[in-house]
């Protein structure tokens, strides 16, 4: 009857006995100073609490599982929490990217449809010859230099446009109300 021992190194056929609350509280004080156990820890502990060293080294095998099993948990919670941040980031960023794509969509038809406005308002000039006309289209294509929205390319066609139709009604005298500096680039 003597030798034959369980897993848990209780005699064959003997009830499992359970753990009183004194003896989980032990295991867990040394669980918390370290979840593995040195062969002498583990004789100190079954001597200490009447247990079985075999039943002290399955309770922290046990107790390993759940704690990996709770960490887990735990990232998972954070893993999942800032995914949900990086998400509703992400979801804002491509909402304010699509805003900002439509307002350039605005803004180019817009542009386009002021360089038709322009290019009729200095066909319209052309058959008046006075000076006041002249000025007229300076002051146009002034206005639409001074603006951020015009782009580069845009004004250097304007202005050229604008110039040869100046050149046209005076003879070749060069403009006066026109900085060179605003002309120079051509690239967008």
């Amino acid at each position: 009857m003597g030798d034959d021992l369980s897993d848990d190194g209780s005699q064959a056929g003997e009830k499992k006995r359970r753990l009183n609350m004194e003896q989980v509280k032990t295991l867990e004080k040394n669980f918390e100073l370290g979840n593995r156990l040195e062969p002498e820890r583990k004789m100190q502990l079954a001597r200490a609490l009447g247990l079985q060293p075999r039943q002290i080294a399955i309770w922290f095998q046990n107790r390993r599982a759940r704690w990996k099993t709770k960490q887990l948990e735990k990232d998972y919670d954070l893993l999942k929490r800032q995914y949900q941040v990086i998400k509703a980031d992400n979801d804002a960023l491509q909402a304010h990217n699509k805003k900002l794509h439509a307002e350039i969509m605005a803004l180019k038809s817009r542009e386009a449809s002021e360089c038709i406005n322009l290019n009729k308002a200095t066909q319209g000039c052309s058959s008046n010859r006075s000076k006041n006309s002249s000025d007229v289209k300076l002051d146009i294509l002034v206005s639409a230099n001074d603006s951020p929205l015009t782009s580069s390319r845009s004004r250097t066609l304007l202005f050229h446009a604008a110039l040869s139709n100046l050149r046209h009604h005076h003879h070749h005298q060069p403009p006066q109300m026109v900085k060179e500096d605003v002309f120079c680039t051509t690239e967008d």
